[in-house]
């Protein structure tokens, strides 16, 4: 199931040519800016379809390839924002398959593994209890999302609970906490370099800002703000 899932998210991402043409020019550009501040490398001239332009001002060209290359990078992240959403979805559902992290024992209906510690809700009550999400809300905060519902009077609101697991108690202590984020770093590494996807979507925004603190530096620019 996993490796179907896997299997067209690569697809949607390798047939997706608006994020494939933002990508080119991203690492293109970052590319280039790294070969010119490492090799000291300048432009004379460059030849269009009607004339040729020499380049005289070569800290001029610096300061135009820093804002080419940020703004690809914002581009780029509008295309891939969805992409990076999905690939989230995939390794935190896979980690919530993880026995020691999360099990639904069906005869008790109660949630075993390290997260049982923290949920006390009885699947009897909450059925989607065994369907939770792993939900990162903020810097270290973190919770389990499962869907409910609740019936009024005018009809049935359906909607998503979310168990805070920052919210520390007797049986879910910060010891606790902190392991669970020591699997979910594991989790996020071995994703990281098991699939190449990962790197397919990180690897132009590494370049980028790499590209842009060199050009940056070169420049003295962060000396001249002080």
């Amino acid at each position: 199931m996993y490796e179907e899932i896997l299997i067209e998210y690569r697809k949607k991402l390798d047939e997706d040519e608006g994020l494939q043409s933002k990508r080119k020019l991203l690492v293109g550009l970052s590319i280039l800016m790294l070969v010119i501040n490492f090799t000291g490398a300048v432009f004379k001239e460059a030849n269009t379809f009607i004339f040729k332009i020499e380049f005289t001002n070569q800290s001029g060209l610096s300061y135009f390839l820093i804002l080419a290359v940020f703004f690809l990078l914002i581009r780029y992240y509008t295309y891939a924002h969805h992409y990076h959403e999905e690939l989230y979805k995939l390794w935190s559902s896979r980690m919530l398959t993880d026995r020691k992290i999360f099990h639904y024992h069906y005869r008790d209906e109660i949630i075993e593994g390290l997260l049982g510690k923290a949920v006390n809700v009885f699947g009897g009550d909450e059925p989607g209890i065994q369907e939770s999400k792993y939900h990162i809300t903020g810097l270290f905060q973190r919770g389990l999302a499962y869907p409910t519902e609740h019936h009024h009077e005018d009809g049935v609101e359906e909607y998503d609970e979310l168990i805070s697991l920052t919210n520390f108690k007797d049986d879910w202590r910060k010891i606790h906490y902190l392991k669970l984020l020591a699997y979910e770093f594991k989790y996020q590494f071995t994703a990281f370099f098991k699939y190449r996807e990962n790197l397919d979507l990180v690897g132009p925004y590494i370049l980028g800002i790499a590209a842009l603190i060199l050009t940056i530096w070169k420049l003295k620019l962060f000396s001249s703000l002080l």
